[in-house]
């Protein structure tokens, strides 16, 4: 499946992009979605190889799953998954999600002792900061969050790090966000990562939004660890996670439950899944090739960079309305976090449920709540429309009292 070309500038063909979305389920229409940050449909060829892999399994069984499933399409995955990522094959392990991933770095990091400090922030996702807070049960260590209010400027993000580093007591692991999964901003990693890196602290980078939005290169980036999923931005099923761990840094992270099954120094060791998600392996390389068609990242960049301009641009000049994502698409992505003065998070992602037919999700950064729009490829300017509608309307009201 191919496309002829974007040209450059033509974020807003339309004609172009209605092709795409018709190869995507037609939405229903009595509810405009905008939720797409928690997985991302699958485009009709991608849905037929689906399909087709279950289909499959389900003749072949054991024979196929214990043969060319586990000794060849597991390792075609794999390549790439290291392709897109710039990484190699033997330093990718598969997983379940995004959540599976980062929680095989995080718990399964030996590095630490008590009295040792682990450190991320409340913009991390809750999962996330749920793990990191679990080291300190079982390890011993010390935990500190860097709380990031927002919006918060770069300077100020860098600053807060800088200064959660120093305070530290024998820092040793960082948990770092690419894009912050609560309001979509992406964070300066480079920044942050050569903080933690002049204090010998080693960083586990969760990707799970960059990947298909945010160019990845895990060797101009310097990253050891890393965690990811397929099936937000690249378009694969849902059910399907990736572990990326440098080579040379893999003894810092423990075999899963003591696995045997593997060498040491064999990346799968780290993860003893039992039964794998077989047909979303089998499908991947679709999700992956349709990707690849539209232009890749750098296309879907664009598309989704001009559509949340489309909306932001004018929701920040409503009254009431407080968007808690940077207005600059340079230094956000696709999820946009906002609040109406005066409402709960709770309440407001109803209203625009119940009033105006507009799904969005409440997210939590600690000790408050926000309410997340996230576009897709996909997503109309008349669904933007409904949506700056319905927060004009809602703003209004909460200034009028």
């Amino acid at each position: 499946m191919s496309f002829p070309l974007l040209a450059d500038g033509a974020v807003r063909d339309d004609a172009w992009w209605r092709q795409v979305a018709a190869l995507y389920p037609a939405p229903p229409g009595d509810i405009v979605n905008l939720e797409h940050g928690y997985f991302g449909a699958m485009a009709s060829p991608v849905q037929a190889a689906f399909e087709q892999a279950v289909r499959y399994t389900n003749e072949q069984l054991s024979p196929f799953v214990r043969g060319a499933f586990t000794h060849q399409h597991v390792d075609i995955l794999r390549a790439r998954i290291a392709a897109l990522i710039h990484a190699e094959p033997h330093e990718i392990l598969l997983t379940r999600s995004g959540t599976e991933s980062m929680q095989v770095l995080i718990t399964q990091y030996h590095g630490l002792a008590p009295g040792d400090t682990v450190l991320w922030s409340n913009l991390d996702y809750p999962a996330m900061r749920t793990a990191m807070r679990w080291l300190a049960q079982r390890r011993g260590v010390t935990g500190t969050q860097v709380t990031l209010r927002l919006p918060a400027s770069d300077d100020e993000i860098i600053a807060r790090y800088a200064q959660a580093m120093r305070d530290a007591v024998s820092p040793k692991l960082l948990l770092l966000s690419q894009v912050t999964p609560a309001n979509g901003q992406q964070l300066p990693i480079k920044e942050i990562m050569a903080l933690a890196r002049a204090h010998g602290i080693d960083v586990l980078l969760d990707s799970a939004h960059a990947l298909g939005q945010l160019e990845v290169d895990v060797q101009a980036m310097e990253v050891d660890f890393a965690g990811f999923n397929l099936h937000k931005w690249i378009g694969a099923p849902a059910g399907l996670g990736v572990v990326y761990i440098r080579a040379t840094q893999l003894h810092k992270i423990e075999p899963h439950f003591g696995d045997d099954d593997y060498p040491l120094d064999d990346i799968r060791s780290r993860l003893h899944m039992g039964m794998p998600p077989i047909a979303a392996i089998l499908a991947a390389p679709a999700a992956i090739d349709f990707h690849e068609s539209l232009g890749g990242t750098a296309a879907k960049r664009e598309r989704l960079a001009w559509l949340r301009n489309d909306w932001v641009s004018r929701a920040a000049q409503l009254p009431g309305v407080r968007l808690l994502s940077p207005l600059d698409a340079a230094r956000g992505t696709a999820l946009v976090a906002f609040a109406v003065d005066g409402m709960e998070a709770r309440a407001l992602q109803q209203a625009l449920l119940n009033r105006f037919g507009v799904f969005t999700v409440q997210r939590n950064i600690g000790d408050i709540d926000v309410v997340r729009a996230t576009v897709a490829i996909t997503t109309t300017t008349e669904e933007l429309d409904r949506l700056v509608a319905a927060l004009a309307i809602l703003g209004s009201e909460a200034a009028a009292g």
